[in-house]
């Protein structure tokens, strides 16, 4: 037995590669900040759940979210509510839902992968596609992928097993129809075109053989998966008073498949020109899986292959090619949309190392992926190097409006000061790798690159991004409000924080996440002070570099002399709004009766 079977055999193998996921992606799910703007808005809406007692319809403060169903934010409640306190506001109880749930795509990829490619080939390929960068960052989020990703990665662990040993098992299909009821729950049809495009290509390319499939039409299947969904459905329609299938198929679904939903666009190859980097390291095999399997299954003189081996790479490359095609289609286009078929690419990859370490000869294409790797492995240490944040500062330090170069970068200076203990050897890893491979070292190579996949992703999770407050608009708006002690119901010895405060030109979700249901941004935002004492202390954040916000802020402060309200002003604060890349300046104005 090699190292990598000794590895792969045995309890070992589980506690290993749910262990290599759970690690790399935990700094990401306790150091980062809520990030704009879906993951706020998904986490918003869950914790609007817990304050209200409604687990039926899915609001964004006062309004409806009609666009994904409820399954999500039910596991994010439970888990908000197992590990969370007070008013719910820290973002990690909501990532968790996402993070087990990425730990268990792993081993879900590895109990598909023992029976179609052996035990060795599954435990390369799971630890590929474990430690991808996609997947670890997906991981501490808190949306739907990390989830989905494990529903699907088991429904199709019961169809190859169906597929394979043709044995119409009604427990597999059952299986199928419940994880599929399931996955319909956190992301609506996402699942049924990941297996029922698989199927269809499976029957086309059988010649229209469908025996091995029957099963799947025992109705009881069907049936529950359908009971699964049609009661909150029905439901949830009932609560938005008819508006949810509209908003969530007519609107959501409609705009992604018609137009480049929220200018989410891009050309045919906008996912595969993000491999390199996304699917790394398991880009290292990549080009030669491709190979690989073009001439194990077109070319079937050349290796002996069993039918069940010729069925399971027919399987996975059925999943993985039709699944990467609709994405690249699809007119609206995000890096995460193609997760579902990486797992089908981690098992190509470990199929892939495993001929290779038997001596299959694949030269050119092992050259090519060599070079994809360290494409993808460069601009990984490039990202989490102190050189990249010089960059980009400087790239977005001219771009104030309000303020001078030198008082930006005053603030931003210190943003570039963080260790390199974990970048040094990350990056020599993914040097390592990539000479393994290039010397035939296959065993070598892939695990010199998961472990750079997961020194270099520690690296930005544990000191670059969290280190970046510039870039993080809502916590750099908290600086500025903890300067007037405006930051909502907090104890600031002699003054008391408002009940809520109110944003002038900026309205990010993560804004209302981390401050509070209750705090209002444009449009809803009042600029006008309340004649009532009792109101007070009126607290707004101004963003000076919104013209309108600068506007309304000379108001209040004409209101607030003809009112006799005496007021304090912090210190500006500057940062990036990542989410639509632009500067914003913000300073907290507090207003309130003037003692004596």
């Amino acid at each position: 037995m090699t190292w990598i079977d000794r590895l792969a055999t045995g309890w070992k193998a589980w506690i290993i590669l749910f262990a290599l996921t759970m690690t790399a992606a935990a700094p990401g799910v306790f150091n980062l900040p809520a990030l704009d703007r879906d993951e706020s808005r998904f986490a918003q809406a869950s914790k609007q759940y817990l304050e209200t007692g409604d687990y039926i319809a899915i609001r964004y403060q006062d309004e409806f979210r009609n666009k994904k169903p409820a399954g999500i934010h039910w596991l994010q409640a439970g888990s908000t509510a197992a590990f969370g306190e007070g008013e719910h506001l820290d973002i990690w109880t909501y990532r968790v839902p996402s993070w087990i749930g990425a730990g268990l795509a792993v081993l879900a990829c590895f109990w598909l992968g023992i029976p179609a490619i052996g035990r060795r080939a599954a435990f390369i390929g799971s630890a590929l596609f474990g430690s991808s960068l996609l997947l670890t960052s997906e991981a501490h989020i808190s949306k739907t992928d990390g989830v989905l990703v494990f529903l699907i990665t088991l429904a199709m662990g019961c169809l190859v097993r169906l597929y394979l040993r043709k044995d119409n098992d009604k427990r597999l299909a059952l299986a199928f129809w419940i994880i599929h009821g399931a996955g319909f729950l956190i992301k609506g049809p996402v699942i049924s075109l990941v297996a029922g495009m698989a199927i269809l290509i499976l029957w086309l390319w059988d010649r229209r053989d469908y025996q091995w499939m029957k099963s799947l039409a025992w109705w009881p299947g069907p049936l529950i998966s359908v009971l699964m969904v049609l009661p909150w459905l029905i439901l949830i329609q009932i609560a938005t008073h008819g508006t949810y299938v509209e908003g969530a198929v007519g609107k959501d679904l409609k705009d992604k498949l018609v137009s480049a939903s929220e200018g989410h666009g891009g050309l045919p190859g906008y996912h595969l020109l993000h491999l390199p980097a996304w699917f790394f390291p398991g880009i290292l095999l990549m080009v030669p899986a491709v190979v690989l399997c073009w001439r194990y299954l077109r070319h079937r003189t050349l290796e002996s292959l069993g039918d069940v081996d010729r069925d399971a790479l027919k399987f996975l490359v059925a999943w993985a090619l039709t699944t990467w095609i609709f994405f690249e289609l699809l007119l609206t286009k995000l890096s995460h949309y193609i997760l579902p078929a990486y797992p089908a690419f981690g098992l190509l990859c470990g199929w892939a190392a495993v001929k290779l370490m038997e001596d299959a000869r694949a030269p050119v294409s092992r050259y090519l992926s060599t070079i994809l790797f360290l494409i993808g492995g460069v601009a990984l240490v490039l990202f989490t190097s102190p050189w990249a944040v010089d960059l980009l500062q400087a790239d977005k330090i001219g771009d104030f409006r309000t303020a001078s170069e030198a008082d930006v970068m005053a603030q931003w200076g210190g943003a570039r000061d963080f260790p390199l203990w974990l970048w040094v050897p990350g990056a020599l890893l993914v040097l390592l790798a990539a000479g393994a491979m290039v010397f035939r070292r296959v065993g070598i190579a892939v695990t010199g690159g998961v472990l750079a996949a997961l020194l270099l992703g520690w690296q930005a999770r544990i000191f670059v991004l969290p280190s970046q407050t510039w870039i993080q608009a809502t916590e750099t708006a908290k600086l500025a409000l903890a300067d007037v002690c405006g930051i909502p119901r907090t104890d600031c010895g002699e003054r008391q924080g408002p009940d809520r405060v109110l944003a002038l030109g900026y309205a990010e979700p993560s804004y209302v996440l981390t401050l509070g249901t209750q705090n209002l941004h444009p449009p809803e935002t009042p600029t006008d002070l309340p004649d009532d004492m009792s109101a007070y202390p009126v607290v707004y954040l101004v963003n000076l570099e919104d013209e309108e916000a600068e506007a309304s802020l000379k108001s209040l402060q004409k209101q607030a002399d003809q009112l006799g309200l005496c007021s304090a002003r912090s210190e500006p604060y500057y940062a990036l709004n990542y989410s639509n890349n632009d500067p914003v300046a913000f300073i907290a104005m507090r207003y309130e009766a003037c003692e004596g």
